[in-house]
């Protein structure tokens, strides 16, 4: 009678979480699913200590759309992670799946380094790290940040015109908790980076273009400039705004300060490019910095979390 309990809550949590994730991908989830240690009760939760816990996935959901798909995203669950050894002989899809499963997990160190193993863009990946929007830890969110990129921004804006109720839900959320833990260091809600995450998918909401700033330098001709990934800016001269395109070097830049900053001038190029070419800049933790002394470095990075 007890084996026979115990099959069927296995059965439940492989059907549960095989309702996360799109029909298309259910044979590597059943791969996945093989692997994980649900038949474990004996679990460290946050204290430190093992429990034995009855119920290893929460009975809360998320019930969202993808691609007009139903899939339904539990809250949180709490087996242990896998063995090194099996999940090494998964592929990097199914890698991938078991990343977004511990996601969800209860142990916030556990969902941080599950996300930082994400390295792909796929559009089914985006429900699980959306919600990592609305929940507390910081680090997590400095994370996202940090992975933020055009098409990451691309899934949440369809993921938010999908789900309109639920992303309006996850920002509510995102603010309460900057509201209860982070006001005292981030004491303006813009500054915080949940609150900069939020606004940069908004900008891709409202239609306008965004880039990745791949670099920022100062030339050998004492220019300052600003490379971008993707974005050209041949036409940006007609702008008469003394920013210039150089084809080449795939750069726009100023002319050697004369009494403008080369802070004045980032921020100068910055808004041309926006205001005038529809295209907002944006700077990550892969920008390079060439030539750019600290103090610099420090007024350009205080100007994008202020103006994110």
């Amino acid at each position: 009678m007890i084996n026979w309990f115990n099959q069927n809550k296995y059965s439940k949590y492989r059907e549960t979480l095989s309702n996360a994730f799109p029909q298309t991908l259910k044979e590597d989830v059943e791969i996945v699913l093989n692997i994980l240690p649900v038949d474990v009760n004996e679990i460290k939760l946050c204290d430190g200590q093992i429990h034995k816990v009855e119920n290893l996935i929460h009975p809360n959901t998320q019930t969202v759309k993808l691609e007009g798909e139903l899939l339904t995203v539990p809250c949180r669950v709490y087996f242990n992670e896998p063995e090194i050894e099996k999940e090494m002989t998964l592929t990097d899809r199914q890698k991938t799946i078991l990343n977004c499963i511990f996601l969800r997990h209860h142990n916030g160190y556990i969902r941080q380094n599950r996300l930082e193993k994400i390295v792909n863009n796929e559009y089914w990946i985006t429900p699980f790290t959306f919600q990592l929007l609305g929940e507390y830890v910081v680090e997590i969110l400095n994370v996202l940040d940090e992975q933020l990129d055009d098409d990451k921004l691309e899934n949440y804006k369809r993921f938010a015109i999908e789900n309109p109720k639920y992303y309006q839900q996850t920002e509510n959320r995102m603010i309460s908790y900057w509201n209860e833990y982070y006001k005292r260091k981030f004491p303006k809600l813009k500054n915080y980076v949940g609150r900069i995450i939020f606004d940069q998918i908004k900008t891709k909401e409202i239609g306008k273009r965004q880039d990745e700033i791949i670099e920022i330098g100062i030339d050998k001709d004492e220019r300052l400039f600003i490379r971008p990934k993707n974005e050209r800016f041949t036409l940006i001269y007609r702008t008469a705004t003394e920013v210039h395109w150089d084809e080449k070097e795939l750069f726009l830049y100023s002319p050697k300060p004369r009494e403008w900053s080369y802070y004045d001038w980032f921020r100068h190029i910055i808004d041309v490019a926006d205001k005038e070419c529809n295209s907002k800049l944006v700077l990550t933790h892969r920008t390079i910095w060439t030539n750019i002394d600290l103090n610099l470095k420090k007024q350009i990075i205080e100007n994008r979390k202020a103006n994110a």
